[in-house]
């Protein structure tokens, strides 16, 4: 038997242990000072909670999570949304959580809490925001990107643009089992790169609590499969679709104009900003991208607009 095929019976042999009634696995979830890397911390609660403010909050070393400035090591972690475990299932949650420093203030990394206070200005109409997550699978030994060549990964593929499906595929589903509001998944042009959506959703804090957790349970994912998963790789370009119905075209033109402003003349991104039929892209920029910032830059860009 192989080592690594041994590893995850022997994995799901203790998964499936009878789970006592009065015990439930909460694993809480943040992102770390990298804005990049996740961190969890598993806790034992007497039963399924209904909702994060159950927690209290929890603490965590600054100095091993890049948090750490000067002197200060302890920092919190404040759970913020619920989302169902699809490594565990049963009653089992995967606690979604904020970061925040000694004194109780919103860390550096804390853009969901900045994006709160800033989601006020509103359209004349709702809008819809759909957010499109790129990615590559890796393979973990060399760090190149999967192949048609790579039978352990995806032994029915016949074409490169699909190597990976079945990892893909997987995280579909553990994000809908989750909770998670998954809209779409397609492979893209290149070895090993896909693309899924999140939304839409008239919130831009949940669809950044939905990215970071779909971006959570794909590397979790991947873990189990063996590989690798890089967000940055290019040509690895995430989209954002915001959908506009019954507002004036001229302003709609500004509202294009505001964020061409912001985002390319002002940030020097390479990105691109289409004017569709009730709707406005934004593509081009890195898949690796804070979307709670990236939401508060466009309201703040469309507060602007009379």
């Amino acid at each position: 038997m192989e080592p690594e095929v041994g590893r995850k019976l022997l994995t799901q042999t203790f998964l499936k242990l009878e789970q006592p009634p009065d015990k439930v696995q909460c694993m809480h979830v943040y992102v770390d000072g990298t804005l990049r890397n996740f961190r969890t911390k598993d806790q034992t609660w007497p039963q399924k909670p209904r909702s994060p403010d159950e927690f209290p909050l929890l603490e965590f070393c600054g100095s091993a999570t890049d948090f750490d400035v000067g002197n200060l090591a302890d920092y919190y972690a404040k759970p913020v949304k619920l989302y169902k475990d699809p490594f565990r299932g049963g009653p089992n949650v995967l606690v979604f959580c904020e970061t925040y420093s000694r004194e109780r203030l919103p860390t550096f990394a804390n853009n969901r809490y900045r994006l709160l206070k800033a989601d006020s200005p509103k359209l004349e109409t709702e809008t819809t925001f759909t957010f499109y997550q790129s990615y590559t699978f890796l393979r973990k030994e060399d760090g190149k990107p999967l192949s048609y060549m790579d039978p352990a990964y995806d032994p029915d593929s016949k074409s490169g643009f699909a190597c990976g499906r079945i990892v893909a595929e997987s995280h579909y589903k553990a994000c809908l089992y989750a909770g998670v509001n998954m809209a779409s998944l397609e492979p893209v042009t290149g070895l090993g790169q896909w693309r899924y959506s999140v939304g839409g959703s008239s919130s831009p804090v949940e669809i950044g609590d939905d990215v970071w957790m779909s971006r959570f349970l794909l590397v979790r994912v991947a873990e189990d499969f063996g590989v690798a998963v890089n967000f940055e790789k290019e040509p690895a370009h995430s989209n954002l679709l915001l959908e506009v119905e019954d507002i004036a075209p001229e302003k709609k033109l500004r509202i294009v104009d505001a964020l061409l402003s912001k985002f390319v003349i002002k940030e020097h991104r390479h990105i691109q900003i289409r004017n569709l039929q009730c709707k406005i892209i934004m593509s081009g920029y890195h898949g690796d991208i804070d979307p709670y910032d990236l939401c508060k830059k466009i309201i703040e860009a469309v507060a602007t607009v009379s």
